[in-house]
């Protein structure tokens, strides 16, 4: 068991300093954020195996469970706290959206929930298809709405992040 822990350490101060190397905000407690991706894996197996067995109620309240967790803010979890954050939200989100009788809420509700996960500044988070995800699903919820400038907005600023996403793969050296 000593080798896994040391393993898991070892790999997160890799990780660390890949972050810090790329210009992203790394965390101030890498053992926390190792912590925290090894329950979202969980959490993530676990509404995988209740959707296979059409339990979508409790899907969603596994993922309703880790929001009242105590998530890091950005400073203390960096980036790849936030992108952690906005991956639960994002399925809880979709898994809303795509089955509104179950454990129902309205769009407002819904629109709650996406900007808590979203947090106070998702612009200032690297880059990621999380935070993409999460900013398309708000514009979803705002067309549902009716909002329909708002709705723009929102798909405007995933397609923003897709495209810089996009060009990073290629190779492209800007922003």
């Amino acid at each position: 068991m000593l080798p896994i822990a040391a393993g898991m350490v070892l790999g997160a101060l890799v990780m660390l300093v890949g972050l810090a190397q790329a210009g992203r905000l790394a965390p101030q407690d890498p053992q926390a954020i190792v912590a925290l991706a090894q329950q979202v894996q969980t959490v993530h197996r676990k509404v995988d195996l209740l959707l296979q067995r059409n339990d979508v109620e409790a899907a969603i309240e596994s993922l309703e469970d880790m929001r009242t967790l105590p998530w890091p803010n950005r400073e203390r979890g960096g980036d790849l706290g936030m992108e952690l954050r906005h991956d639960i939200y994002g399925r809880l989100a979709r898994l809303r959206l795509d089955n509104p009788d179950v454990d129902s809420i309205d769009d407002a509700a819904l629109l709650v929930l996406i900007d808590e996960g979203l947090g106070d500044d998702p612009a200032a988070v690297d880059p990621n298809p999380f935070t993409a995800r999460l900013i398309a699903l708000r514009g979803e919820t705002f067309e549902a709405q009716g909002r329909d400038d708002d709705a723009l907005t929102a798909y405007e600023q995933a397609l923003d992040i897709n495209r810089i996403l996009l060009e990073r793969e290629l190779g492209d050296p800007s922003p």
